[in-house]
C-alpha cells in the first residue's frame, strides 16, 4: 500500500480460501483503514472481522444486487470515502461478484487498486502435479449436463490444461461429463483446500468420477484441474487403435465406453470404434 490509504478509492481485497490465517498483512491493514467493505455475503466477512478486528461496516453486495450497489459505491467514492470490495473467498471479480463494481468505478474515473490474496484457481494447479502454464480457467460449469459437455466438446482439442470450480452435488456427474468428452485423461479434484478436511484426488477422470460417483455428494467447494489435449492422436493408425481397445477390454472396460473415450482422444466416431471393439472382443472369445 506505500504511504496513506488513498481517499476516493476502490480496493479489491483478496481473502483467505478457507484458512483465515492465510489474510496477508496489507489486506488486513487495508480492511482496517475501509471506511466501507462491500461484501458478497456479510456473515462471511464477519468471521474475519472478529477474528482481526476490523471495524468498518459492512455492505451486502451479492451478484443479484450488484448492479444496484454500483450507485451506492459511486456515492462514497464521491464522498471521498476509502472502499474495500472482498468476496467470500479468493479473489472478488473472479468467478465471484464485483466485475460490475469495478467497472461502474473505473468508468467514473475513480482509482482501483488491488491486494492479491490466496486463489483457489493457484493453489489447485500447484497441488495438481499438472502442467499449470498454459491453463485456461472455466469458472463454474453450466448445472445442465448437455450444456456442459457441450462447452468441454469447444475445449476437447485444445493443449491447455482445464480448471474449473464445482459443487458437491454436482461434481460426479460433472466429471463423467468430462471423462465422456476429453476421454481418460489425467485429473485432480482438490477439495476444501488449505481447510482441516482438505484432500486431492488424483488419477483419470474416468477414476474421479467413478470415485465420486460412489461417496455421494459430500461437502466443500471444489476445483477439477485436468490435463490439456496431447500429441495428436487423430492421426493414430488402426494397430495403434486396435491395440488401446484390446488394452481396455482386458483391463474390464465396456465396449460403449471404450469407443467413446477413444473417440475423444483419436476424433473417430464412436459408431465406428464400437464395432471394431465388438469385433475384437468376438475374435478373442
Amino acid at each position: 500500500m506505500g504511504g496513506e490509504q488513498r481517499r476516493g478509492s476502490l480496493w479489491i481485497v483478496g481473502t483467505p480460501i478457507g484458512n483465515l490465517e492465510d489474510l496477508s498483512p496489507r489486506a488486513l491493514a487495508t480492511l482496517s483503514r475501509a471506511d466501507a467493505i462491500f461484501c458478497e455475503d456479510t456473515r462471511v466477512t464477519a468471521k474475519i472481522a472478529a477474528r482481526f478486528g476490523v471495524g468498518a461496516p459492512r455492505i451486502s453486495c451479492p451478484a443479484p444486487r450488484e448492479s444496484s450497489r454500483a450507485l451506492e459505491l459511486l456515492r462514497r467514492l464521491k464522498a471521498g470515502e476509502t472502499v474495500a470490495l472482498v468476496s467470500d473467498a479468493g479473489m472478488p471479480a473472479v468467478s465471484d461478484p464485483g466485475q460490475e463494481l469495478v467497472a461502474a468505478a473505473a468508468a467514473a474515473g475513480f482509482p482501483v487498486y488491488v491486494v492479491p490474496g490466496p486463489s483457489a484457481v493457484s493453489a489447485a494447479l500447484a497441488v495438481s502435479g499438472l502442467k499449470a502454464v498454459p491453463h485456461a480457467f472455466l469458472g463454474f460449469l453450466p448445472s445442465r449436463s448437455g450444456e456442459r459437455r457441450r462447452l468441454l466438446e469447444a475445449r476437447r482439442a485444445s493443449p491447455d490444461t482445464l480448471v474449473w470450480f464445482e459443487s458437491p452435488h454436482r461434481i460426479a456427474g460433472s466429471l463423467e461429463d468430462a471423462a465422456a468428452v476429453l476421454g481418460p485423461r489425467r485429473a485432480c479434484v482438490a477439495r476444501e483446500l488449505t481447510k482441516i478436511h482438505e484432500e486431492v484426488v488424483r488419477g483419470t477422470l474416468t477414476e474421479a468420477a467413478a470415485a465420486f460417483q460412489a461417496r455421494g455428494a459430500g461437502r466443500g467447494e471444489m476445483t477439477v484441474v485436468v490435463e490439456g489435449a496431447t500429441g495428436t492422436p487423430a492421426a493414430a493408425g488402426d494397430g495403434d487403435i486396435d491395440a488401446a481397445i484390446l488394452e481396455a477390454l482386458a483391463a474390464g472396460k465396456d465396449k460403449r465406453s471404450i469407443a467413446r473415450d477413444l473417440s475423444s482422444l483419436c476424433g473417430r466416431p464412436a459408431r465406428e470404434l464400437y464395432a471394431r471393439a465388438v469385433a475384437l472382443a468376438r475374435g478373442g472369445e
